[in-house]
């Protein structure tokens, strides 16, 4: 039997949340979500995904706060930074992340991201 691909979404918008989880779930992952980064390091503390799909940008603690805290909790875990913001395109956590990707990118840009990493 093969083991489930476990990813985690972090992002405090809704509507990005649920509709990568429904695309993803329908591609065979399993997904859980997080609003913020509080809860993604309380996600971390008791759970080992494969992945994680990190915004950078969110309210209360947010993915750059939290990005150093998540490797080395889970320093296996992938990370692709998922933001909408240009800005970050050549930055730090950019080149730390696994992969990096634009919100306004197609989604094949980040199923294909996701396939490669795990």
């Amino acid at each position: 039997m093969l083991k489930k691909k476990a990813i985690v979404i972090a992002d405090d918008n809704a509507n990005i949340r649920l509709t990568l989880k429904d695309i993803l779930t329908d591609s065979g992952y399993v997904i859980d979500t997080v609003k913020d980064g509080y809860e993604l390091v309380a996600y971390l503390k008791k759970s080992q995904p494969q992945l994680v799909i990190l915004d950078l940008i969110m309210p209360e603690k947010d993915g750059i706060e939290v990005f150093d805290c998540l490797k080395c909790l889970q320093p296996e875990t992938k990370v692709i930074i998922y933001t909408a913001y240009q800005k970050y395109t050549d930055s730090l956590y950019a080149r730390r992340a696994d992969r990096f990707v634009l919100k306004n990118s197609p989604v094949q840009e980040l199923l294909e991201a996701i396939k490669d990493l795990i």
